[in-house]
């Protein structure tokens, strides 16, 4: 018995964007494989660049944390116009945190 993989997070590091493109065209085309790219988004001008040069297909993970409640919805409203999927994810942060994110609660 296997594990089969359906996705691999940020799999290189978060400046190598022709990295990104790379493995993900493999990743998809040889496995079958979805790439995220996670620490590579750290704006919505990443979330763009992302986009406008196609380095991943299907995922970007957001982090509440990372962008504030304001930043995630413009992402999220980005991502959907150009019909990419998200994963909206937390990082090590506490539950507290997490919804004080959630509403806002942040400068």
């Amino acid at each position: 018995m296997g594990v089969t993989s359906i996705l691999l997070e940020q799999p290189v590091h978060r400046d190598d964007w022709e990295g990104l493109h790379d493995i993900n065209n493999v990743a998809r085309d040889v496995y079958g494989v979805n790439v995220i790219a996670d620490e590579s988004c750290r704006s919505l001008i990443d979330v763009q660049k992302i986009v406008k040069e196609n380095l991943t297909d299907v995922i970007i993970n957001i982090k509440l944390a990372k962008f504030g409640v304001l930043g995630t919805l413009e992402i999220v409203e980005f991502a959907r116009k150009s019909g990419l999927n998200l994963m909206i994810d937390s990082m090590v942060e506490t539950r507290l945190a997490t919804g004080f994110a959630g509403l806002g609660c942040f400068k």
